[in-house]
């Protein structure tokens, strides 16, 4: 008697099912014993019903007459797992039994599965095949926006509505961070936040199943200055999700102070030709006087030299400090008045 298995083993994938047939084969020159098979599944790893079509015996097996190969689906189960032909093998004969696994996120790669293919007590071969266990695949969306209050200049604390998605095939809590502070925040999924640095980072208490949604309003603590936006970012396993910026715009802008300004404008002055000034000319051309009328001719000044300038000017009196006379008494004088001042000599 003699068993096989696949060469390159089972390779499992969280959540989808794999085949594992098991060939066993009389070698032998008679009828064997009804043949079985018992297989230990490791941790993370289960059987399910084989699915297959034909007349199914009360051993949940499918058999063909003859020396022809018999197969048989396998019941499912965890732990040790039985499946068994229900008849004996005829020389050279063989049998194919299938088991279906699963394997969920506790799956271990690199574990084996280990058993035994007996016929009767005196046929017993060991059997192992090594499991293979892909990693299901991580992937998430996100979305994020800010409600409408938060356009208002006077809201000074901007609330950010916050949903995540697991589009992916694992089940495992999701992280969301800001790049600005929090002030408070609250979830019914369980997402409490932690400040870190200059933001914060939000991580589930509990694992996101695949195709749910979580949703986390957030209180900004501070409005965002000179209408920065605020990065939000989400993580689930190894995936990532497109970072998405959240913008607070203001009502009619009413946060930027030179909105409510009247436009400046600068009026262009046109432009005007460029003048070109002709140099004057040296020779004057004496204009032509009335028809008849004599033209006057035109003499030179005299010069005049500085001493002559000097002499024509009239120098004034020098004034004296002695008071002026009284009114009524003339000043006499040192010259002859006349005949009086000649008889009085």
């Amino acid at each position: 008697m003699t068993a096989s298995t696949p060469a390159g083993g089972v390779h499992l994938e969280p959540g989808e099912d794999a085949n594992l047939p098991i060939t066993v084969r009389n070698d032998g020159g008679s009828k064997s014993e009804p043949v079985a098979v018992s297989l230990n599944l490791p941790k993370g790893v289960t059987a399910v019903p084989a699915g297959g079509g034909g007349a199914m015996g009360v051993t949940g097996f499918r058999q063909q007459a003859g020396p022809a190969p018999i197969a048989v689906s396998c019941p499912g189960g965890s732990g040790t797992v039985t499946c068994k032909t229900g008849t004996g093998l005829e020389p050279g004969q063989s049998a194919v039994l299938t088991f279906r696994l699963r394997a969920d996120e506790t799956a271990e790669p690199g574990s084996m599965v280990t058993g035994s293919v007996t016929a009767g007590a005196q046929i017993k071969v060991s059997v192992a095949v090594k499991v293979t266990v892909k990693p299901p695949p991580d992937d998430l969306t996100l979305r994020a926006e800010s409600d409408g209050l938060s356009a208002f200049p006077w809201n000074r604390n901007p609330l950010v509505l916050i949903r995540v998605k697991n589009t992916g095939k694992s089940t495992k809590p999701v992280t969301i961070t800001l790049d600005h502070r929090v002030l408070s925040s609250w979830s019914v999924y369980g997402i409490p936040c932690t400040p870190t640095g200059e933001g914060a980072s939000c991580t589930s208490r509990g694992s996101l199943a695949p195709g749910r949604q979580a949703s986390l309003w957030v209180r900004l603590k501070g409005r965002p200055a000179d209408n920065v936006p605020v990065t939000v970012n989400a993580t689930l396993g190894v995936a990532k999700a497109k970072p998405v910026e959240v913008h607070f715009g203001c009502w009619h802008h009413w946060c930027d102070d030179n909105a409510l300004l009247p436009p400046t404008t600068v009026p262009t002055m046109p432009t005007l030709p460029s003048v070109t000034s002709k140099p004057p000319s040296t020779s004057q051309t004496p204009k032509p006087g009335r028809p008849g009328w004599p033209s006057p001719s035109k003499k030179p000044l005299p010069s005049v030299t500085p001493s002559e300038s000097a002499k024509q000017v009239p120098t004034p009196p020098a004034a004296t400090t002695s008071a002026p006379p009284r009114p009524g008494k003339a000043k006499p004088t040192t010259q002859p008045n006349g005949i009086v001042d000649r008889v009085f000599e």
